[in-house]
């Protein structure tokens, strides 16, 4: 069993290394070849593919983890380099693990039935020492089950397999978990600048939340990160973003509207807009401590 893996970032880095690392025939892609050259230098065993249509060609299974739907179908339906575009393809499975749309799960879904591809949904939750223990948790949708080769595999970077439903279901309850954590992101940010008016110390507050009932792993690992301790970006806020946009087309297209997920939405176009994007999502607490100031 050969199995290919198409996007590096952070997270896939980990989860690829875990492969690797087991002793897994490996080959990778990534639009930035150095992420690949990098995951090469710690396992020299590990090939690099030229394009995602070399990964469909040389292996068996496929998994992919792409950052958002724009880049997903520019990698995946490129007419003469995607992972769709051969027909001499070796690739009879497909394991999509990306934060994405429903409706392009979906339609993945389809085009890989029409090349009698298995298609597996199952993105993941979980902080990149989760990644790097091999302790994620896949959310599954599928309507053929999961092979024994594909559970291997997810068992090697994670620790559970939570079975959703058909396919695109995996993807839709990516979202909704994800609205739960940002939703944590939000609050955090608003009680922290609420700490600050209270005279109450920020870190003796965050130490009580993570030993309270309303702890969670999230919070516990961005601690740091919300007391300005380090500048590390371990999940961009203009991904948060695009997370949320998501879940509020989800709600759109099912005649729905929810003050939480629209309130987050908000919130996070706002610091995006001044700036905010490209530092870590718990950023949002600079955001919103910036923007009280400026309202006395």
């Amino acid at each position: 069993m050969h199995i290919g893996f198409i996007g590096l970032g952070r997270m896939g880095w980990l989860m690829a290394a875990n492969l690797a690392k087991a002793g897994v025939p490996l080959t990778v892609w990534n639009r930035s070849r150095s992420k690949s050259v990098a995951l090469v230098e710690h396992y020299p065993e590990v090939h690099i593919a030229e394009d995602p249509a070399q990964i469909a060609q040389d292996c068996d299974l496929v998994f992919t983890m792409i950052a958002d739907d724009e880049a997903a179908r520019a990698v995946y339906f490129g007419q003469e380099s995607g992972l769709i575009a051969p027909l001499n393809r070796r690739a009879k499975a497909w394991v999509e693990m990306s934060t994405i749309s429903p409706a392009l799960s979906l339609e993945i879904a389809s085009l890989a039935a029409s090349h009698n591809v298995i298609y597996v949904d199952a993105p993941v939750s979980g902080s990149l020492n989760a990644a790097e223990a091999g302790e994620l948790v896949f959310m599954v949708g599928t309507s053929a089950g999961l092979s024994p080769e594909i559970h291997t595999s997810l068992a090697l970077m994670g620790k559970s397999v939570c079975q959703m439903g058909e396919a695109g279901s995996g993807h839709a309850a990516k979202l909704l978990i994800n609205s739960v954590i940002h939703s944590q992101n939000q609050i955090v940010g608003e009680i922290l600048a609420l700490a600050a008016s209270c005279n109450i110390d920020r870190a003796a507050l965050m130490t009580l939340l993570g030993d309270s009932a309303a702890g969670s792993p999230m919070i516990r690992f961005r601690t740091p990160l919300y007391l300005g301790e380090n500048d590390e970006v371990t999940f961009a806020l203009s991904l948060a973003k695009k997370d949320m946009q998501l879940a509020q087309d989800l709600a759109d297209s099912r005649g729905h509207r929810f003050a939480q997920i629209s309130t987050n939405l908000d919130q996070l176009k706002s610091a995006e807009a001044v700036g905010f994007g490209e530092k870590d999502m718990a950023a949002i607490a600079q955001f919103i401590a910036g923007s009280q100031l400026g309202n006395q």
